[in-house]
């Protein structure tokens, strides 16, 4: 998304330990953004006060520090691969092997509901009495 279509502020109304605050309008829940080029997701919007979870942590960001919003939930690129790799928590490789490519997708996109699931079906045996009498696996 080119800079210029991004939403930046620069009045920063509260900073704690990991969450700082800024007063923003036509923000998202779960959007992401940078705050003093660390990289934050909005965790609450109360009209227009907007609670930023500062990933890197706070210190050190002065209360005019630039915030982008980016416009997006977080994603990740999913395909094959994905498969036996090695990812840190913003879905970037951290076992020397290249960006995967892919369709990029919303982490954290709406649940299944229990209730609508389909019922499993068929036991798997462990063979540990503990897990299969206590924390049973099934199939289905």
């Amino acid at each position: 998304m080119a800079r210029a279509f991004q939403k930046i502020y620069t009045k920063i109304t509260q900073i704690t330990k990991a969450t700082c605050s800024v007063r923003a309008t036509q923000v998202g829940y779960d959007e992401m953004a940078i705050v003093d080029g660390r990289l934050a997701q909005v965790i609450k919007i109360v009209g227009d006060e907007v609670s930023l979870q500062v990933f890197h942590g706070t210190e050190g960001i002065p209360t005019n520090a630039e915030v982008v919003f980016l416009g997006k939930a977080p994603t990740l690129r999913v395909g094959e691969q994905l498969v036996g790799r090695f990812f840190n928590a913003y879905g970037e490789p951290i076992d020397g092997g290249p960006i995967p490519e892919g369709e990029e997708r919303e982490i954290g996109g709406p649940s299944i509901n229990p209730v609508r699931r389909a019922q499993p079906s068929e036991l798997i045996a462990t063979g540990i009495p503990g897990i299969d009498l206590n924390n049973t696996l099934v199939t289905g």
